[in-house]
């Protein structure tokens, strides 16, 4: 099964809150998958996929590699 990171530790992981990502989902594309209203997440290789069409742009996001 794929890994799945969700919106609660993509929060941790770029030490951002629930507002940048949201932005990021609206705005960067950021392929969030909605279960239900209390329940979102991405797939590690999607993240990955998203992060590097992200390269030479000015975001400032880390890596999760």
């Amino acid at each position: 099964m794929e890994e799945r990171i969700s919106k609660q530790e993509l929060m941790k992981m770029y030490k951002v809150d629930r507002l940048t990502i949201e932005d990021w989902i609206k705005n960067l594309g950021l392929p969030i998958i909605r279960i239900s209203s209390h329940s979102k997440y991405v797939r590690k290789q999607d993240l990955i996929d998203w992060e590097d069409n992200l390269i030479g742009r000015s975001c400032p996001i880390g890596s999760v590699r």
